[in-house]
């Protein structure tokens, strides 16, 4: 009795070693795919709030498996509709449509949008799907932001990237609120013409920063950094502090523009280092009177 006890012990011990062993060396859940994180950033504007309405996110990709067979990809179907950019191509992920106000999704803030699994091979556009509860905030009045009838159905943007399998991106949509909101002529109406730009980055990839606070907080301003010939834009909170990432290595101006009419002028601080995986932050930017 006790020598078949401990044989069925034995078994046991050895079929879970077994099982522990088929685990350790499993392999990946969904091989052949790369984790994706989709957040939505805004370049500012000069506004109270700017409510946008986001209701749906798809993404089209050309798969490094398609075989092929001789036949051209850009051919039209019998439909007369282009291939290349058939329904067919684009794949739907799963959001929970939001409302999100723009001008808080700066300064390191940004919404999540989506986090998936993605097929390796090439990233090719996404086309982010937006609803009809938009507006903007000017000086406490809320006004409706109307979007033609083409953007609301998907708004395209080019991405043109490689996915490889296993690695981890992150995929930033920055809506450009300044330029996407055109006065409507003299009728006090808005509309919404969207200008996102993406970027789609290696999540281990190192950028650099740069932070701190204009003086004093109690005036508007914009503040950009400037490398060669791109910039960026940010609008400091109540506080003063500002954060602007994503920035590679090298040597940048940092320019705040105090708003219009205000007793200060625009004030400059150069040779400002950025290093990968660090933020630089340069204290205290202090406007300079007129």
């Amino acid at each position: 009795m006790k020598t078949q006890i401990l044989v069925t012990l034995l078994v046991g011990v050895l079929l879970l070693a077994s099982c522990e062993e088929r685990t350790n060396n499993s392999t990946p859940t969904n091989p052949g795919t790369a984790a994706m994180r989709v957040v939505l950033v805004d370049d500012p504007a000069a506004f109270d709030a700017v409510l946008i309405d986001v209701i749906g996110l798809e993404y089209k990709y050309e798969s490094d498996t398609s075989s092929d067979d001789g036949q051209d990809d850009d051919t039209d179907n019998e439909d007369g509709t282009d291939d290349e950019d058939s329904e067919n191509h684009w794949v739907t992920v799963e959001i929970e449509p939001m409302v999100f106000d723009l001008l808080e999704l700066n300064n390191g803030n940004e919404a999540l949008l989506a986090d998936i699994d993605i097929p390796e091979g090439e990233l090719k556009e996404v086309r982010l799907i937006l609803g009809e509860n938009n507006h903007l905030v000017i000086e406490g009045d809320t006004l409706e932001l109307k979007v033609p009838s083409g953007s609301s159905s998907g708004l395209k943007i080019k991405i043109d990237a490689d996915i490889e399998e296993g690695n981890e991106y992150k995929l930033v949509l920055d809506f450009d609120a300044a330029r996407s909101i055109v006065k409507a002529g003299n009728s006090g109406k808005y509309n919404l013409k969207p200008v996102i730009h993406a970027t789609l980055v290696e999540e281990e990839d190192e950028f650099g920063a740069i932070e701190g606070v204009i003086w004093p907080d109690t005036v508007s301003s914009v503040v950009y950094v400037i490398h060669d010939e791109d910039s960026v834009s940010t609008i400091p909170e109540e506080t003063g502090y500002f954060l602007i990432e994503l920035l590679e290595e090298g040597d940048y101006e940092v320019v705040a523009v105090p708003e219009e009419n205000s007793e200060f002028s625009v004030t400059t601080m150069t040779g400002v280092n950025v290093m990968d995986g660090v933020v630089n932050n340069i204290d205290t930017l202090t406007l300079e009177m007129q």
